[in-house]
């Protein structure tokens, strides 16, 4: 019944925001599907002062719809606010994106999990370790630029991790890759006057990733190779 509910809850809440704003939802959506950020920041501008609030509601309806990139919409709020209030208002609009779909999915969704939890040892296995080490493991996952935060927020909003524990691995995880984000949005539309600092940030994002790929990839202590 739960997931009943948040579905009918989601679709209503759309609903609702669509009939009050159909131009913001058709035009953002169109130019965030094209992936064109200098356009978006023109869109943004034309909103004036109410531009911060619609670029944080638009962080949150994101945050649900999962596969849009945050880059998007984090370079064009650098390219209208400047790097560092484009920073704080992507950093924002995340985190509150994160919170709201933490709540709504746990209290719709983590009853029916449990369900599933109880007839799988695995599972209890991995729900025991996120109530356990659900801080370090949640902060490690916000840390990498690229990783589909809206999943990641799913998967822990029906884990056993304390909200408190969310709320700080989310608050401070998410600004690293947020200022990377910023930075790679804003320098790809004026690439031609920051191509140096491009080419550093995106070569340390290569770098990242090459890293934990070779963790991943390296032999374990005890001399046998990882497990694909």
């Amino acid at each position: 019944m739960g997931k009943i509910l948040g579905w009918l809850f989601i679709i209503a809440a759309g609903a609702l925001f669509y009939w009050w704003q159909p131009d913001i939802v058709q035009h953002a959506y169109g130019i965030i599907r094209k992936g064109d950020i200098a356009a978006l920041a023109e869109y943004l501008h034309s909103f004036g002062a109410w531009g911060v609030a619609v670029t944080i509601g638009l962080f949150v309806v994101m945050t649900f719809t999962i596969v849009f990139p945050f880059m998007i919409l984090s370079g064009a709020a650098g390219i209208v606010y400047g790097l560092a209030w484009g920073t704080l208002i992507s950093w924002s609009g995340e985190v509150i994106g994160a919170i709201i779909m933490f709540v709504f999915a746990r209290f719709f969704f983590r009853q029916a999990v449990e369900r599933w939890i109880a007839h799988s040892p695995y599972l209890k296995q991995v729900d025991d370790y996120s109530a356990a080490n659900g801080f370090k493991a949640l902060l490690i996952a916000r840390l990498l630029p690229l990783a589909p935060s809206g999943i990641i927020t799913a998967v822990a909003a029906v884990s056993r991790i304390s909200a408190r524990d969310f709320f700080w691995a989310t608050f401070i995880g998410k600004l690293p890759p947020v200022i990377v984000k910023v930075l790679l949005g804003h320098d790809i539309v004026f690439a031609g006057e920051n191509l140096t600092r491009l080419v550093a940030v995106v070569a340390l994002v290569v770098a990242l990733y090459g890293w934990l790929w070779w963790r991943r990839r390296g032999p374990r202590k005890d001399g046998q190779p990882e497990r694909e």
